[in-house]
């Protein structure tokens, strides 16, 4: 048995030794560990230099390979970019449309006179239409059937009256669809007017009259353009404006049909020359087709009436300067000539 002291020795002894033997082993796991941290951070340090530079000689390659990638997008792009605006300058050119290729009203072909006519009858329903007294709604439309068994200038004469004045609408429609029967270029005027009638009825009448007629409207709208009378020009052009046959027309002026697209210039054309330009500005300005509006400015163009600059310079002002409009607003008032017209 040993001694007391020897075995205090002995555990001193092993004590030391066994706290060397762990302190040895902790600080070689920690050695390992930040050997394995430094690895690791080392190889995506030197992933990220790789990547990053650019002076590298094998790197100048992938550079001078995108240069041309790049360029060539750009380029595309480009392309894409002048492509778009020629298209879009395409789709506002009205020169390939009948529009484009009309410089002037045609001279409307004479009217044929129509014959009067002394048949005892006739004589005696238009003077029934005529007697300043109110004459019974039978007896008016009794002498309406007449009228209409004559085409006469008498008899359309007679109608017109009826078409225009007479109280009850039903008989004014009447006579309207009458007028539109004879089929006679005399009797637009009176279908025009018809179209803005306060009743419903009559305006209904008109709209079915002027789609009935054979005769060229458009030659019809050119010969109230062409007018002495000024006042039945701006007469017929206010009643045009009323019963919306003006704004209607300015769709008619981009259609490929030659007849078509001249009626709704001339009827347009009407306007400018009455003074009526408040639409025509309107649809300018607003109008959800631009070649219907540079259609428009064609037509003024075309009229060059100097009354239009005011409202035309107006517009100018309020347009963007890159506005397509807005130039071809400009060529046309750098274009008119005119003296106003006097009063």
């Amino acid at each position: 048995m040993l001694p007391i002291s020897s075995n205090a020795t002995l555990l001193v002894f092993w004590l030391f030794t066994g706290s060397w033997t762990i302190l040895s082993v902790l600080i070689l796991l920690i050695a390992g560990v930040g050997a394995l941290v430094f690895v690791k951070f080392r190889g995506r340090g030197s992933v990220v230099e790789k990547s990053t530079d650019r002076s590298h000689p094998h790197d100048l390659r992938g550079i001078r390979d995108e240069v041309p990638v790049r360029s060539v997008r750009s380029e595309a792009s480009r392309l894409n970019a002048d492509q778009f605006a020629r298209h879009l300058q395409e789709s506002l050119e009205i020169n390939d449309l009948p529009i484009g290729q009309i410089t002037g009203l045609s001279n409307p072909q004479p009217i044929e006179a129509l014959p009067s006519s002394d048949d005892d009858g006739l004589l005696a329903a238009i003077d029934e239409v005529q007697d300043d007294s109110e004459a019974d709604l039978e007896f008016r439309a009794v002498a309406l059937r007449v009228l209409a068994g004559f085409k006469t200038q008498n008899s359309i004469e007679a109608l017109t009256q009826i078409a225009l004045y007479d109280l009850s609408s039903t008989l004014r429609a009447k006579a309207v669809a009458t007028l539109a029967d004879f089929d006679h270029q005399s009797v637009f005027e009176t279908i025009v007017v018809a179209c803005a009638d306060p009743s419903r009825e009559v305006r209904a009448a008109g709209a079915k009259a002027l789609v009935k007629v054979t005769f060229d409207r458009g030659d019809e709208w050119a010969r109230f353009a062409h007018a002495e009378d000024k006042y039945l020009t701006r007469q017929i052009a206010r009643a045009a404006i009323e019963a919306g046959l003006a704004e209607r027309s300015f769709d008619r002026l981009t259609l490929r049909d030659e007849k078509s697209a001249y009626e709704g210039f001339a009827l347009v054309y009407l306007l400018v020359k009455a003074g009526e330009t408040e639409k025509i500005f309107e649809a300018i300005a607003n109008h959800r087709d631009i070649k219907i509006r540079v259609a428009l400015l064609h037509i003024l163009k075309v009229a060059n009436v100097a009354e239009v600059i005011p409202p035309l310079s107006a517009f100018i002002a309020g347009e963007p300067m890159s506005s397509v409009v807005g130039d071809k607003a400009r060529e046309v008032l750098l274009g008119i000539d005119a003296l106003p017209v006097e009063a």
